[in-house]
């Protein structure tokens, strides 16, 4: 065997392995869950430069993120209200670049690879619902040992912030994904049967966990699947029927006989009907505004809970400064204006189109299209209360789910050219 092949080889194992452990680290070591992000990224450039192989970069959702990433730096950087800040935080951006091309086109492209990634996350999960069933029942944590938070309406699980539901929510899609791939074209057919399982008590716990955002983008994406199973026929249509039936049947008998839950329902539906006076309304106006005095470049990266302190008093508003505007599209307007933001959306765009064109390549793959697009409405929902787009967990969280998404429709279209 060629040396080169085997310095790959191991490069690949490598990245391999500090991907499966990107889930887990989630739970319980953010840190060290962007200590593997960034390695995974190292072992790909590491790999590109060693094979002088950079065809990666030239393809279009890659190349349009490494513009966007070139904007922040170069031209939005400068022009931020903090320069400082706003060039360090775009330079560290680019792992997140780096690493969604590492796993989208490298590290998942064989069976081997997919089974292993598809049972360490699924590992996670279950570890980490199994918590959340455990803390919904007693109260606290098994693992973590934190009580319920928010007056004891929401499920932290393992973690210490109550952000469970979008950990599982976020992740899962994106897992079954690959499972259904590894099932439909490359005859692994265990994956997809555990993760059916896993998706019992992860689903449980994401409309326990008390997360509002997190419960309706899962709710979306399990009628998207239905839709898709549906669509399909034969037995899977059978499967659509009852799988909507006892989803209608479970969400009813939990508003019924959950207080919590209703009242977290309750709460959703105020926050809709008075959207512009609701605490998610004013962050995003306010990031609507600092676009509007900035349309170009913005106020860059990491600014806004310092700008807002610095045109208004927090005590004079009504919620206060907050570091982020709770909305991905808002916080990317006011970060960075139009040069930044315009890229970004060319990239969603992108993708979201990757996924409805294989639509009308036929009704056998409407399941993974179905999975695919779950996945990517959980990070990119417009009308979603999100987390920060640019902070580290929830950006390894969204790019490792993206990824995984991005590399199941790739295996699938190399399977079947003519889908390509």
């Amino acid at each position: 065997m060629p040396y080169s092949d085997k310095i790959e080889r191991r490069l690949h194992l490598a990245a391999l392995v500090f991907l499966c452990l990107i889930p887990t680290f989630l739970l319980f070591a953010r840190g060290a869950a962007d200590v593997s992000l960034v390695l995974v990224g190292l072992l790909f450039l590491t790999r590109s430069t060693l094979r002088h192989d950079w065809a990666w970069a030239r393809q279009i959702d890659i190349a349009v993120l490494l513009l966007a990433l070139l904007m922040l730096v170069v031209v939005v950087a400068p022009f931020g209200e903090y320069p400082g800040k706003n060039l360090s935080r775009g330079l560290i951006w680019v792992r997140f670049v780096v690493f969604y091309a590492a796993i989208s086109r490298w590290v998942l492209v064989d069976k081997l690879a997919i089974r292993v990634v598809c049972y360490a996350t699924f590992a996670a999960l279950m570890v980490g619902a199994l918590d959340g069933v455990y803390q919904f029942i007693t109260g606290y944590s098994l693992l973590g040992g934190q009580g319920m938070v928010a007056n004891g309406n929401r499920l932290t699980g393992p973690l210490d912030r109550p952000n469970i539901g979008s950990y599982l929510s976020k992740l899962a899609f994106g897992v079954m994904a690959l499972a259904f791939v590894a099932r439909e074209q490359l005859g692994e057919k265990r994956p997809l049967a555990i993760g059916a399982g896993v998706m019992v008590p992860v689903l449980a716990v994401i409309f326990l966990s008390g997360e509002r955002a997190a419960s309706v983008l899962t709710l979306m994406g399990l009628v998207a699947v239905v839709i898709g199973l549906f669509i399909s026929g034969g037995r899977a249509r059978v499967l659509s029927i009852f799988l909507g039936a006892v989803g209608v049947a479970g969400i009813g008998l939990l508003l019924s006989s959950s207080d919590r839950i209703a009242g977290r329902v309750a709460a959703l539906g105020a926050v809709v009907s008075d959207y512009a006076d609701s605490i998610y309304g004013q962050l995003a106006l306010m990031g609507w505004r600092f676009f509007t005095q900035n349309p170009l470049t913005g106020i860059g990266m990491g600014s806004f809970e310092k700008v807002c302190r610095a045109q208004q008093p927090p005590e004079s508003l009504q919620f206060g400064c907050y570091p982020h505007p709770h909305n991905i599209y808002a916080e990317w307007l006011a970060s960075s204006g139009l040069v930044g933001t315009v890229p970004w959306l060319a990239f969603v765009g992108i993708v979201i189109w990757a996924g409805l064109r294989l639509i009308r390549a036929g009704h056998t793959q409407t399941v993974l299209v179905a999975l695919y697009l779950a996945t990517l409405n959980a990070s990119f929902f417009p009308f979603a209360a999100t987390q920060s787009a640019f902070s580290n967990w929830p950006a390894i969280l969204a790019w490792m789910s993206i990824g995984c998404a991005v590399a199941a429709l790739n295996v699938f279209k190399r399977s079947c050219p003519t889908t390509a």
